[in-house]
């Protein structure tokens, strides 16, 4: 769920989901302190930048 930038533990403590993934680390710890919460390590901001070969 995209909720434009508000943190994310308070309305997932209203929502009570089984459990939380993200990408981002911050959402994740946010999330931690309500709900069940994992980091998916390989989300897409978590991959480095693709350089091009010359």
């Amino acid at each position: 769920m995209f909720l434009g930038g508000l943190a994310k533990g308070e309305f997932l403590r209203e929502f009570e989901p089984d459990f939380f993934f993200d990408d981002q680390t911050g959402h994740v710890e946010s999330a931690a302190g309500h709900v069940p919460a994992g980091h998916v390590a390989s989300g897409i901001v978590n991959h480095e930048p693709s350089r091009s070969v010359e």
